[in-house]
């Protein structure tokens, strides 16, 4: 009886929740989605947040910078599609980009022998490495993280802003699913952890909703990846992130809790032209996958 009731509660929850966000908005085009903010809004982490110094004046200070400045890169993921051709295969595609047969059949959700069909867009997934000069020693970490969170922000609008058959997601939480997907009464799959644990971003993505104003969810994020799959984290402890932050794969945005749910767990939710769909064929095989 309690696992009836607790069912239908949280389906008549999620069906509530999409209704408040706008189903048209937030799930038929989500690039244009703004929600209204809770009364609430959680405030993220400026554990790591630095403020720019202000630019040198003068020939002296100029010179002093220019003396001072070294290379620094850092690591970006960089997503682009390719068509398939008649007679591609995916061994001559991987061939042709430099990547592994294996690499192409996790990114896209294909089997190693499928076949192919000409005109069908394929995803590949490469690091891009981005190199800039620190103009001061005391402001060198703040302006090269700048340049280089700027072009990772701008790849992941073009992501965004882009259709695409499928979404490679890793695991937003390491433990054991408690609450597996069950079509028409469950819209996710729970994990169950410590309160405190890190939740993740599964993929890179903007936040397009970051608050508490829907109860039955408690501590809400809502990740949009592209214009067909967006992510959804629920009953965190805190939020580390903020409605309009650009997130990336990995990168921690709020910590597990229990509210509004009679378990420490986070509720993760797939939903693809806004139907949930099971997260489990787009993970890993397991959390440390």
């Amino acid at each position: 009886m309690f696992e009836d009731d607790r069912t239908g509660q949280r389906t008549n929850g999620l069906i509530g929740f999409w209704a408040a966000l706008g189903l048209a908005a937030l799930l038929g085009g989500c690039a244009n989605m703004n929600p209204q903010q809770p009364q609430q809004q959680p405030q993220p982490d400026t554990a790591a947040t630095a403020t720019p110094a202000s630019d040198a004046t003068g020939a002296d200070a100029s010179g002093a910078q220019q003396a001072a400045s070294a290379p620094v890169t850092r690591v970006v993921t960089k997503t682009t599609y390719v068509r398939v051709r008649r007679g591609d295969t995916l061994a001559r595609i991987a061939q042709k980009h430099s990547v592994s047969v294996k690499d192409l059949t996790a990114w896209n959700h294909l089997k190693p022998n499928g076949h192919l069909r000409a005109g069908q867009s394929i995803k590949l997934v490469s690091k891009l490495t981005i190199t800039v000069q620190v103009a001061a020693p005391q402001a060198g970490g703040a302006a090269a993280n700048s340049t280089a969170n700027s072009a990772a922000s701008r790849q992941v609008a073009a992501e965004v802003a882009r259709h695409a058959n499928s979404v490679a997601l890793v695991w937003p939480a390491h433990g054991r699913v408690v609450e597996p997907f069950a079509a028409g009464s469950t819209r996710g799959i729970e994990i169950a952890g410590k309160a405190g644990d890190p939740v993740i971003a599964a993929a890179d993505g903007k936040v397009m909703y970051a608050g508490t104003g829907l109860n039955e969810y408690g501590s809400l994020i809502i990740v949009q990846h592209n214009k067909d799959f967006l992510t959804a984290y629920s009953h965190n402890r805190r939020l580390l992130v903020k409605t309009g932050d650009t997130v990336h794969q990995g990168q921690q945005i709020a910590e597990m809790g229990s509210e509004n749910n009679d378990r420490v767990a986070v509720l993760f939710e797939v939903r693809r032209d806004g139907k949930p769909v099971d997260p489990m064929p787009y993970l890993p095989s397991s959390p440390q996958g």
